[in-house]
């Protein structure tokens, strides 16, 4: 964890996880300063006034606003362990929302995984934020049955991964004050209709490697690259 996630602004921790990490990674001791995320709220840094194997109580700093998280994933199901991965690094790197939905080469079983059961998936999500120490807010979650893409018609920055097209994002005008939205597909790949489907509202296609890639791996690749051309490391 480089931030310690927290549910409020109260300081007091209970979560067993939190405080195993406490004591036996940090080894934080009264007195001792660490970064702080108050969830949907903001960063701060909590000083370490009452310690004990049961509970941890911090003074809180100001808090201050976390970073805008910049970008929307609309992205095919995989097996569940992929979609562990996606949920926690895409979180990482500062998404905005995570939008699975069953492609037409998506195994139907994916969508009764238990990671989508009684929001079993928040702790990705969550180790994402702490891994990041910049980003402050859960990304928005969802899950469905059929191909979303006539939900982001509206949206001015739409990209699909595409092997078959020559274009890059050296190739498209980008704007990054506004949010981008990247649909992947899954790990058997887009069949012709999820494609067309995508360019029908609106989406352009972008390629981000020449070889085929794990669905984690585009992901991590299309978001470097975008990362680089915003000139944030």
């Amino acid at each position: 964890m480089n931030s310690l996630i927290l549910k409020d602004n109260s300081g007091l921790i209970t979560d067993k996880a939190i405080l195993g990490h406490i004591h036996t990674t940090l080894k934080l001791e009264k007195g001792d300063e660490v970064k702080c995320t108050v969830l949907n709220q903001g960063l701060t840094v909590g000083i370490v006034t009452e310690l004990s194997p049961e509970h941890c109580r911090l003074e809180l700093q100001a808090v201050s606003p976390g970073h805008p998280q910049w970008f929307n994933l609309v992205i095919g199901l995989s097996r569940p362990q992929t979609s562990k991965k996606i949920l926690e690094h895409a979180t990482t790197f500062g998404a905005k929302k995570i939008h699975f939905f069953k492609a037409a080469l998506s195994e139907k079983s994916y969508l009764d995984s238990k990671i989508f059961e009684d929001k079993a998936y928040e702790e990705f999500l969550l180790n994402g934020l702490s891994q990041s120490a910049i980003y402050s807010h859960l990304p928005e979650f969802k899950l469905e049955k059929y191909n979303p893409a006539e939900q982001y018609k509206d949206e001015t920055q739409k990209y699909i991964l595409d092997i078959k097209t020559d274009k890059s994002f050296l190739d498209v005008e980008l704007d990054f004050t506004k949010p981008l939205t990247l649909a992947i597909g899954p790990e058997r790949g887009w069949i012709t209709e999820d494609v067309e489907r995508f360019h029908a509202a609106g989406f352009s296609s972008v390629k981000v490697s020449s070889s085929i890639l794990r669905v984690e791996h585009a992901v991590y690749s299309a978001v470097s690259q975008l990362e680089l051309l915003r000139r944030k490391y």
